[in-house]
């Protein structure tokens, strides 16, 4: 006789070999039947609802329960993303975007009941750009491994982190949007094959940051057992907007001139913008702030437009304390957290040939020094500012200047938005748990995207989301292309991430793939790390220097409490 609990997943779940039904809180999906790297078969469920489409009175408000419904949502295609912080509308982008996409190597059934463990993946695009879509975040590799991968939606841009900074709209409505997938996936991925005591969060740039939020955000607790940031941190002064109510009225007077916050208050300006069409929201967005928003992150110093906020206190707040001073006391989600970089960020803004504009930043820095001086050390007097500017400056390059040496200004912008917020969160983090530290150096022709190899003197050659080509990899053939090493390093990255998914430890014994390796965590006298290159190699200390200064220069000069680092 079947046992009760084998009953009940067998009717939370069915398979066929074209059409596998899965039974949610709301409803039963129907996904479709794919193949691994390795030509194993996976289900993939691309258009789950977790949320009521955030429209019409919903706009600006935290996500809501999906309705219940009957019969089966065909969930198969992967086909709607949140609204973009570009002028163009996508045929499949709109506002109804809170959707998440699970895939599994397994689904439960009568004849056995085991449980995998869970990787949720959040996307980046500086808070403005993205989507969940399997084109970009492949399953494939990942399925070989045993785990069951979750890509989630949010809202970006206005739409996901407007606040007028009180109670009509708090704000960091798309950091909620992430926390309701999170909790939805909590619920109902038992039914998927997955354990819903074995959950990791994971990100990479905005999404990176999202998962510090998430370790951040006390409405988070409990939800999942472990974090993977690449290349993000809620301590970088552009995961925190710093003017969120003068961004709100700003869009509002450019759309209709007699809005002003002398003449709105907060209350009508939300419920005017509720009546604005999408359009006309994305047209005064692009114009203000430039189109892709992709001179925010010439803005690393100031903070973007469009990301999280500090919200008041009441119930369902996100974030009501500043992030460095949650992990500075040791307040927050106390879980494994695996970290890390590449070997030199700041490269990805000049590989498609945007060097003028990295031109003309060099020389405003040089001319104004002051904007070098992160907003978080609270400086007021402006010859101090300057000042310290200067000093950042001399760091980099001597008595030279940022305009005659491209190498050192890159790893200025780099250690800036990246190296330096990470290295400090991980130090404060390793303070209360595990924390893994890892540098990938590795410049291989898949993470170029066969673009040729920048040789820039003075600066490391792998950029920003370079790494993301190593684990989102779809099939054998995709990787033949590319040399030998490059797959090598496919599937050590993809091991050490899955690892961490199943153990909370990338290395949990040595393996012959990883050369053995055993990494080792942070500790309060030491700062170990991988570098992940052409081979695999434990080193320590990694920027301490730069590390070095600013904790200099914070010491000297910040005016306590910061909010970011």
């Amino acid at each position: 006789m079947l046992t009760l609990i084998t009953i009940l997943l067998f009717i939370g779940s069915s398979t066929s070999e074209e059409n596998p039904v899965v039974q949610t809180a709301y409803g039963k999906v129907r996904g479709k039947v794919l193949k691994s790297y390795d030509n194993k078969d996976f289900y993939a469920f691309q258009g789950i609802p977790f949320a009521e489409p955030p429209v019409g009175n919903l706009r600006f408000q935290p996500p809501q329960p999906p309705k219940s419904w009957e019969g089966i949502i065909d969930s198969e295609n992967d086909n709607k993303a949140c609204i973009q912080g570009v002028t163009s509308l996508a045929p499949d982008e709109g506002e109804d975007c809170l959707y998440l996409k699970v895939y599994t190597p397994y689904l439960p059934n009568e004849k056995e009941n085991k449980t995998l463990p869970v990787m949720i993946y959040i996307h980046g695009g500086a808070f403005v750009m993205g989507s969940g879509t399997i084109n970009f975040f492949k399953p494939y590799k990942i399925m070989d491994h045993d785990v069951i991968m979750v890509a989630v939606q949010y809202r970006l841009g206005f739409f996901g982190f407007l606040s007028t900074e009180d109670l009509e709209c708090p704000g960091n409505n798309g950091f909620k949007d992430q926390q309701f997938a999170i909790r939805w996936v909590k619920e109902n991925i038992k039914n998927f094959g997955g354990d819903p005591s074995r959950i990791t969060i994971s990100g990479e740039s905005a999404g990176a940051v999202s998962v510090g939020y998430h370790l951040l955000s006390s409405n988070s607790k409990g939800l999942f057992r472990g974090a993977i940031q690449a290349s993000g941190s809620p301590l970088g002064t552009w995961s925190l907007q710093r003017d969120p109510r003068g961004y709100a009225y700003q869009v509002a007077n450019y759309i209709e001139p007699n809005i002003n916050q002398m003449t709105t208050t907060t209350k009508e300006l939300i419920e005017w913008f509720r009546t604005v069409d999408v359009m006309e929201i994305k047209k005064a967005c692009a114009d203000i702030f430039g189109e892709d928003n992709f001179e925010s992150f010439l803005k690393t110093f100031r903070g973007f437009v469009f990301s999280g906020v500090i919200e008041p206190e009441h119930d369902g707040a996100f974030l009501t304390k500043s992030a460095f001073v949650k992990f500075e006391s040791g307040d927050f989600n106390v879980v494994p957290t695996l970290i890390g970089i590449t070997s030199e960020e700041s490269v990805y803004f000049v590989a498609d040939n945007n060097f003028d504009i990295f031109d003309e930043v060099r020389k405003d820095y040089d001319v104004h020094p002051d904007i070098m001086v992160s907003p978080d050390m609270h400086i007021i007097d402006r010859d101090l500012k300057r000042k310290v500017g200067e000093e950042i400056r001399r760091f980099y390059v001597g008595d030279g200047l940022l305009q005659n040496n491209l190498g050192p200004a890159m790893k200025l912008m780099s250690d800036a938005g990246f190296g330096r917020p990470q290295t400090k969160q991980a130090q404060l983090e390793a303070k209360y748990t595990d924390v893994y530290f890892y540098m990938f150096g590795y410049d291989g022709k898949v993470g170029r995207h066969d673009r040729p190899k920048l040789h820039i003197p003075g600066a490391e050659s792998v950029g920003h989301a370079d790494d993301l080509e190593y684990i989102f990899v779809q099939e054998k053939k995709d990787l033949e292309k590319f040399p030998e090493q490059d797959r090598i390093t496919a599937d050590r990255y993809v091991l050490l991430w899955t690892n961490f998914v199943k153990y909370l430890n990338p290395t949990p014994e040595p393996t012959p793939l990883l050369q053995n390796v055993i990494w080792p965590k942070i500790s309060s006298s030491s700062f170990p790390y991988l570098l992940i290159n052409e081979t695999l190699e434990v080193k320590y200390d990694l920027k301490k220097p730069m590390r070095d200064e600013y904790a200099r220069l914070y010491n000297l000069y910040a005016v306590p409490p910061l909010d970011t680092y």
